[in-house]
């Protein structure tokens, strides 16, 4: 059981209802479940004048469903994101919040690089990274790295995942490296926080690709830029130099170079995720074994 939230079942009589906060009231066709994510709830509602839109349904209450719509209502327009049609919390007619999305026509970005890993797509995503890092969007600050991972190992369970002589070595690697992605840290920016694969959207632009938008911005935070970056490493069985050389030459025409030792240090920030995955008392499948995978290799590479 990979998702923390079940999947909430909508059919066609509800699904009328909740579209009928659009203007003119369009009629449905047909819904479908939409795949992806493993907390909110997302349906493809096709209705009847030609247009899709996404339904999206919060189940972790209204705190996130507000955290995200006012984030989407912040960036639209400096940063791609999908337009927010309408929002609405009105238990008695639906017990969870939800929004309508404007559905946007994309690939997820880990199917593009696993068929064609080059530069050009690393500096449209590196120009999007940059977008969002640029925006004075308030949002809550990130722990300090050794605190964040500590309370997601000792308190939150995830060494129970882990195991001890693994929890050791990163707890000893985190305390090591600590100070250092501190100082990287430097000045605190926007970060999406879930920076990766099925949440960028890219489509075809001349011969080469652009970002279509970048969706689920509910671990959005202020925080170090490094973080979305070392999301980008998860893809595995896909070589990613040209890639990574892309995203260095993209920061660097925004004017952002990156620090000379990014990847490793990106990949460490990376681990701050991985270990609030695992911070779950129930067994996650994949979710959990490649967590712990991502993991072992990063230590692994530091210890080489």
């Amino acid at each position: 059981m990979e998702r923390r939230f079940p999947l909430v079942p909508m059919d066609e009589a509800l699904a009328e209802t909740l579209l009928h906060a659009l203007p003119g009231s369009p009629r449905l066709r047909c819904f479908t479940l939409l795949a992806g994510g493993h907390i909110n709830t997302n349906y493809a509602l096709a209705l009847a004048d030609g247009r899709c839109v996404v339904l999206r349904i919060y189940a972790q209450g209204e705190a996130a469903f507000r955290k995200e719509t006012a984030l989407l209502q912040g960036l639209a327009g400096p940063v791609p994101v999908p337009a927010l049609l309408t929002a609405a919390f009105a238990p008695e007619v639906f017990a969870y919040p939800y929004a309508l999305l404007e559905w946007i026509d994309g690939a997820p970005l880990n199917e593009v690089l696993a068929a064609e890993p080059t530069a050009a797509i690393g500096e449209v995503v590196a120009e999007a990274l940059v977008g969002i890092g640029r925006q004075a969007i308030p949002a809550e600050p990130f722990p300090p790295f050794a605190d964040y991972i500590g309370d997601c190992l000792y308190r939150r369970g995830a060494a129970g995942w882990l195991g001890p002589e693994a929890t050791e070595r990163l707890w000893s690697l985190v305390q090591q490296q600590a100070s250092c992605l501190e100082t990287l840290r430097r000045a605190e920016v926007l970060v999406h926080g879930d920076f990766q694969g099925d949440n960028i959207l890219l489509r075809k632009a001349g011969k080469g690709w652009r970002v279509a938008a970048v969706i689920d911005w509910e671990w959005a935070h202020k925080g170090c830029y490094l973080q979305d970056l070392g999301s980008l490493f998860r893809l595995e069985g896909v070589r990613l130099d040209a890639f990574q050389a892309g995203l260095e030459a993209g920061f660097a025409r925004q004017n952002a170079a990156l620090p000379p030792a990014w990847r490793k240090a990106a990949r460490l920030w990376d681990v701050a995720a991985l270990c609030e995955k695992l911070a779950y008392p129930r067994h996650r499948g994949e979710v959990t074994v490649r967590s712990i995978r991502l993991i072992e290799s990063c230590m692994a590479d530091f210890a080489a």
